[in-house]
């Protein structure tokens, strides 16, 4: 017989052994798929590691598809910490790119460079802070389910983003692509590795993980939001504003998916067009569950899943493997883990000895 006992105490152990087995078992799905198709798994990962790793050029590479990832997932951190799921980065995301947009499309390119990029990181933190504002007030005193509000949120954002590219804001000499202008020089994100893409957004991307770390260990707030988190009702009791907390905690979340979104406009498109990576918003969900809602541990797991990204692009060039097997690849690992939970909570116990003896006195009966 197998039954499952739950645990006193998570052994700390099991932190770090299920992500890695979760990590394996994306690899193998992943290695399975890219053997149907007549490829050698063995090959193409090895091919992706030095796509991702080999090099100054493609690890700078990886940290540019890494910097988003840190910055939306120490976000979605501080607010599953608090069993809010938000599903709207993605579109949190999106809205930072078109508040900080609209300052490098129509204002002078003779303002200051700093004071260019300090408006702009503002408004892309705006931006995304408004859009997760929406969702937050409607559970705190609604009781909306957010994990609908948020996803809807998402196709309004993406649909926003269509209506600007096919319409007022889109190149006129773009010969019809839902392209906007080139930002000026005064409003894209300096670059502080020499002959890379890595820019300033790094930089953003270490603050936050440190301020978020801050924030759940060392005040009162993120007190508050590891109690809300175990127990609304606990936290109410305790005189807790659960609503405000909500809201405040879904506004600085929405606020770094924002600037990653300001990021990635202003520091590698260096424009406005549909596709900006809003996957970002997405796969940040995956990097906070892989490091167990710790923000210091996500920037490492953001730069595994970045090299991913990046090494994907090159195997897709070299060894005509489909992107896509990324995504396969993240999903199986995000499945395994969600699946491995329960070895978090319970230990399995074997108890067929036990069932013998049952047996045998029924006989006996």
């Amino acid at each position: 017989m197998v039954r499952f006992e739950k645990r006193e105490n998570t052994p700390v152990s099991l932190k770090f052994i299920i992500p890695l087995v979760s990590v394996l078992i994306g690899l193998l799905i992943g290695a399975v798929a890219i053997a149907v198709k007549g490829i050698n798994p063995f090959k193409v990962y090895h091919a992706l590691l030095i796509g991702a790793f080999s090099s100054k050029y493609t690890f700078s590479e990886t940290l540019v598809a890494a910097t988003p990832l840190i910055l939306i997932s120490a976000g979605l951190i501080l607010v599953f910490k608090m069993n809010f799921w938000n599903i709207g980065a993605y579109g949190q995301y999106i809205m930072g790119a078109i508040f900080s947009s609209y300052f490098a499309l129509f204002w002078s390119p003779n303002v200051p460079k700093p004071v260019m990029l300090t408006i702009m990181v503002l408004a892309g933190m705006v931006g995304g802070a408004l859009w997760a504002i929406i969702p937050a007030m409607l559970k705190a005193f609604w009781e909306v389910n957010e994990v609908i509000s948020t996803l809807l949120l998402n196709y309004i954002a993406l649909f926003i983003l269509k209506f600007l590219m096919y319409g007022t804001w889109r190149d006129p000499s773009s010969h019809g692509f839902p392209l906007s202008k080139p930002f000026p020089d005064n409003a894209q994100l300096p670059r502080i590795i020499y002959h890379t893409r890595v820019n300033l957004g790094l930089i953003f991307g270490i603050i936050a993980v440190i301020v978020v770390w801050f924030i759940l260990k060392k005040t009162k707030f993120g007190y508050e939001i590891a109690v809300i988190g175990e127990n609304p009702r606990a936290a109410r009791y305790a005189g807790m504003d659960v609503a405000k907390n909500i809201i405040i905690a879904m506004a600085i979340s929405g606020a770094l998916a924002g600037l990653a979104g300001m990021v990635q406009v202003s520091g590698i498109i260096h424009l406005l067009q549909i596709k900006i990576n809003p996957d970002y918003g997405y796969t940040a969900i995956i990097v906070a569950w892989l490091s167990y809602l710790d923000p210091i541990a996500a920037a490492f797991v953001s730069v595994f899943l970045g090299g991913l990204a990046s090494g994907a692009s090159q195997i897709q060039i070299t060894m005509r493997v489909p992107f896509g097997i990324v995504n396969v690849i993240e999903s199986v690992i995000l499945f395994a883990l969600i699946g491995s939970e329960i070895f978090m909570k319970y230990r399995v116990k074997f108890d067929f000895g036990k069932r013998k003896k049952i047996n045998k006195q029924e006989d006996i009966l």
